[in-house]
């Protein structure tokens, strides 16, 4: 039994090396070629390939739905629960269908605007040849490898478009926007094609060959009830930065905008690391659930507890940089890092709210954390409009608190009213 719980932690920690190593190595290339761009003052190849890029990943984050999430416990479910392979590759399909649906709108709204709007020639070229990348991401496997504890398999493969749109960057910088737009954006779809090909590859070789089982009706049904409302719960949060954006630019200027950009890139990928050990301890967690239905709030964060480590060691190493850099620096930097010394404690309140949202996923209690992200988004916007006079570029961090205890509290209210309720039908 001990070497059974030693080996589990062991590969937990792979997993979790795997998804930061394809993280830096994705991220990271991107970033090395926007510092290369920025250092020879190509500027506006950086701004159109940025921009295009971002809402391009929008696209993806949109096709996958939250079934990374939704696939990967129900994979885990039924495994825990010996399952038949047949049940497995069925809940991958059901799955697909949902995605593939979301893909078409998508790629429908895309030649729409090419047919109506009179776009400039990198944008049009790029839509055209980045739109594939949709249809092909609603096929990806991500979820089904994190359902098997493969999640590092999945991290690394996911760096795969990233470096080829790196790569593409590069190799575009001196073409036409019109060339250079073609180039970036088939280097987008051809990297999404050559990681769901790395995806499978690596679950043929854990003895899961690709297999076709067709989806049942209530499957389907189930799919798009379960990652609509994951979809609902998503999408907020992807234009939560962008509302704050527009916030500082009309209120406080292009100084407080930029800091803030600033600090949520550092911000952002410290959550971003502890939300991998989120993603590499869920499947744990849907099993822990499976045997105990009445799992409490406090059992559901203890699983999680490398996670929430992670996230207060990122914050205080962010606070000590932070003191650093004011005692040692001047102008901007000692306004931007006095700024993370205190947006760093939203590095640890967000991921307690992820915990414990985490807990009502491995319940599929999907509808709940979406109420509870819309609720914590409209409120945050809300009270940093209002509040942002009063503040300054310090309301971020009070109205990023207040989203993240509002999600705290409903999803403590969730979870502990599901568990009263099993233990009143298990008494009764």
């Amino acid at each position: 039994m001990q070497r059974m719980i030693q080996q589990g932690a062991f590969r937990r920690l792979v997993n979790l090396g795997m998804l930061i190593g394809g993280f830096g190595l994705g991220q990271g290339s991107i970033f090395l070629v926007q510092t290369w761009l920025v250092a020879t003052g190509e500027t506006e190849m950086l701004a159109l390939f940025g921009t295009h890029f971002s809402f391009a990943i929008l696209g993806i984050v949109a096709v996958e739905a939250g079934s990374l999430t939704i696939l990967s416990a129900q994979i885990a479910r039924q495994i825990h629960a010996g399952g038949e392979r047949d049940g497995v590759w069925r809940s991958y399909w059901e799955t697909t269908v949902f995605r593939l649906t979301v893909a078409v709108i998508l790629v429908a709204l895309g030649l729409g605007a090419l047919a109506l709007s009179p776009l400039p020639d990198f944008s049009r070229n790029y839509l055209v040849w980045s739109l594939p990348a949709m249809l092909l991401w609603a096929f990806n496997a991500a979820g089904f490898l994190d359902g098997l504890q493969k999640s590092g398999v999945s991290g690394i493969t996911g760096s795969i478009a990233y470096v080829a749109s790196a790569v593409a960057l590069f190799l575009a910088r001196d073409l036409s926007p019109a060339q250079a737009g073609a180039w970036t954006g088939a280097a987008f779809s051809i990297g999404y094609l050559l990681t769901i090909v790395a995806q499978f590859v690596a679950l043929a070789a854990s003895g899961w060959r690709p297999a076709w089982v067709a989806p049942s009706g209530l499957g389907i049904k189930t799919a798009f009830i379960e990652e609509g409302s994951m979809l609902a719960g998503l999408l907020p949060g992807q234009l939560y930065f962008r509302a704050q954006l527009a916030i500082a630019a009309l209120f406080l200027g292009h100084n407080a905008t930029a800091v803030l950009v600033y600090a949520k890139q550092i911000v952002g990928a410290a959550s971003q690391i502890a939300g991998f050990a989120r993603r590499v301890e869920f499947p744990r967690l849907v099993q822990a659930v499976a045997g105990n239905p009445a799992l409490g709030a406090a059992a559901t964060m203890r699983i999680q507890r490398s996670s929430l480590a992670i996230a207060a060691a990122f914050a205080a190493a962010i606070a000590i940089a932070a003191l650093v850099v004011i005692a040692m620096a001047q102008g901007f930097a000692v306004e931007a890092w006095g700024f993370l010394l205190l947006f760093c404690v939203t590095v640890l309140s967000e991921s307690v709210g992820q915990a414990l949202v985490q807990g009502l996923f491995a319940r599929s209690r999907y509808h709940a954390a979406a109420i509870a992200r819309i609720v914590a988004v409209a409120i945050a916007v809300v009270f940093g409009y209002v509040f942002v006079g009063t503040f300054g570029v310090r309301v971020f961090v009070v109205s990023d608190l207040v989203s993240h205890l509002i999600v705290i509290s409903l999803s403590l209210w969730w979870l502990n009213k599901a568990a009263r309720a099993h233990d009143a039908g298990n008494h009764g």
